[in-house]
């Protein structure tokens, strides 16, 4: 039986704890660097007397009372900053006059020495020490296909490129979920010519015996394996279904996935710039009027992508940072919100990896990224005012981050290639429908509050087999019903609690079975809110581009029409006509709620089959 520990003694170890981190602070004060950052933590506040209160950092219990002018100054400080920048913001924020700046910078440096803003250091030394355990084991490279066989045999002619130019030998699985037999037999034949590789074809054949071999071992969850798992219906587009199919086989490993219609030959970034980046913004988008200027601006890469993806792929973030330092020398960027401060846990580690795109920017046919375009795609827009023209004519495009960046949370994407570590329990895949992958990367971060995207500095070649093109401002856009379902999970993640993976899936699931048990006019209310909320916001987007004044005037003429677009309308006919009938959303919410409940069981079961 475990020593009882005197309540007393817990007492004294978390003053200690907080007199360690005072002094810490008060180190990093004593150094005196003017490039130190100071983070803005979550903050508690209870009053304790007229005009007074009690301020304490939720994450490291440091507390100090304050009066209520001295908080709002603490509440105008954000992110991770000087101390001197700090000041200068909550001068500005508050509209003080100059006389007062000393007395902020009195009361920010006090903030700072009692532990209600963390420095810099303290904050990544919560992560604990690097530590050198082995990777869980890699289990290789995921294919998905569907009915597109000559992208295939492309993409595994350049895989043999890749290893003959001395890239290691790894196992490729095709997971096919081709409709049409003779594809089928064509990716076999594609796989055939590709001697030189270890692959291994899952047709239908394979897929369904997985499903029955699940359906025997779990009668009780039939109908959720075969929404998972089961071969698509005419006209499904089943998006997540070869996914589901690679979570599972490869339970407990960590594997790569690559979409068809890529080449495996790394390309530089278009944008790119030294030291590495710790934020969550967009990424940014540049556009081409030909493909040779894309190649020009992302020269090719003597790197094997393959490894860098699983270099970085579950490492802790003690690890994940070190390295980054390691070999991009220095932080150069980092945006932190007070929310980022529980990502900052002994328990983090990199959930997926990403890297860019060149060409076909995979987002979908409406071009939102363009009408929010990020801040150095504004500069390199200024500087290069004749692309304007280019911008929505065609979809020859970079996207991606200029810089190595540890994200604390970001929308995941699959274009090209992304790491997934599936050592630990991930979620299922939404079985249809676009944007699976940004709900799975939005329900896996709502699993493990403390897991991190690692965006790693170079491109792969996005070549359609037919080049598709931006919609012009006069179409309509439905809404997506996946979007809608991610959209709900992320604003409701803050009430789940929960602090184990399986159960707070289970508590996602419970919060999408209430989502479709609405009644349809309470469910038909959230519908119009979210077609209503993601239009305002464009349009919010298109007119603040439009007053910037550094930006050329050839691009506000190609913006300008999108804002009577239909898409983002704000009358309420137009957002009508734009939201889904709630019986579709419901549906699908119910049998994603059911499938999430279900799915433990089935990825603990195949993680024992795969030891």
């Amino acid at each position: 039986m475990a020593a009882r520990v005197p309540a007393g003694a817990l007492l004294m170890n978390a003053s200690n704890r907080r007199a360690t981190d005072h002094a810490r602070a008060n180190a990093d004060l004593r150094r005196g660097s003017s490039e130190q950052r100071w983070f803005v933590p979550e903050l508690q506040l209870r009053p304790v007397a007229n005009q007074r209160g009690h301020v304490r950092n939720a994450q490291n219990g440091a507390a100090l009372e304050l009066s209520s002018g001295e908080y709002a100054v603490l509440s105008a400080c954000d992110g991770c900053r000087t101390l001197a920048e700090h000041e200068a913001r909550a001068m500005r924020q508050l509209s003080a006059p100059p006389e007062h700046r000393p007395a902020f910078r009195e009361l920010i440096e006090r903030c700072a020495q009692r532990g209600l803003l963390m420095s810099l250091p303290e904050l990544v030394s919560r992560f604990g020490r690097v530590r050198d355990a082995a990777p869980a084991p890699f289990a290789g490279i995921v294919i998905r296909t569907a009915d597109r066989p000559e992208l295939l045999a492309r993409l595994l002619e350049s895989a043999v490129g890749l290893e003959a130019r001395g890239a290691a030998k790894r196992h490729w699985v095709v997971i096919d979920d081709s409709r049409d037999p003779a594809n089928e037999e064509a990716n076999g034949a594609a796989i055939a010519a590709s001697r030189a590789l270890h692959v291994t074809h899952l047709g239908r054949t394979e897929n369904a015996g997985l499903e029955r071999t699940l359906c025997a071992e779990f009668p009780g969850a039939q109908r959720e394996i075969a929404w998972l798992l089961g071969a698509g219906a005419a006209g499904e587009a089943t998006y997540g279904r070869p996914l589901n199919h690679a979570l599972l086989r490869f339970a407990g490993r960590r594997f790569v996935t690559v979409d068809d219609d890529v080449i495996v030959e790394p390309r530089r970034a278009a944008l790119a710039e030294p030291g590495f980046a710790v934020t969550d913004e967009a990424d940014e988008l540049l556009w081409y009027e030909h493909e040779d200027r894309l190649w020009d601006d992302c020269p090719a890469l003597d790197i094997d992508p393959l490894g860098a993806h699983e270099t970085w792929l579950g490492l802790p973030l003690a690890s994940a940072w070190a390295r980054a330092e390691r070999e991009t020398g220095e932080l150069a960027e980092i945006d932190l919100g007070p929310q980022h401060g529980r990502r900052f846990e002994p328990e983090a580690r990199v959930l997926f990896t990403h890297n860019h795109a060149c060409g076909d920017p995979g987002s979908s046919l409406l071009p939102l990224q363009l009408l929010m375009l990020p801040a150095r795609s504004r500069r390199w827009l200024a500087a290069h005012p004749d692309r304007a023209a280019a911008a929505f004519a065609g979809r020859i495009d970079w996207r991606g981050q200029t810089r190595l960046r540890l994200a604390p949370r970001r929308v995941l994407t699959f274009t090209t290639m992304a790491g997934v570590d599936n050592s630990r329990l991930l979620p299922p895949a939404a079985r249809s429908h676009r944007s699976e992958d940004v709900l799975l990367g939005i329900a896996a971060q709502c699993m493990y509050p403390s897991g991190w995207l690692a965006d790693l500095p170079f491109g792969l070649p996005h070549l359609r087999e037919a080049g598709k093109q931006w919609l012009p401002p006069t179409a309509n856009f439905m809404q997506e019903p996946l979007h809608v379902l991610y959209a709900w999970i992320d604003e409701n993640a803050k009430s789940i609690v929960a602090k184990s993976a399986e159960a707070r899936l289970g508590a996602m699931a419970a919060m999408l079975r209430d989502y479709a048990q609405m009644s349809d006019r309470a469910l038909s209310e959230v519908l119009r809110w979210h077609a209503a909320d993601a239009g305002s916001r464009t349009l919010f987007a298109i007119a603040e581009q439009l007053d910037d004044a550094a930006l050329p005037a050839q691009w506000k003429a190609q913006l300008a029409p999108w804002l009577e677009s239909p898409a983002f309308a704000a009358d309420e006919a137009s957002i009508a006509g734009r939201t889904l009938a709630p019986e579709a959303v419901r549906v699908l919410a119910e049998a994603y709620a059911r499938a999430m409940m279900a799915w433990p069981q089935l990825w603990h079961f195949c993680r024992e089959r795969n030891r």
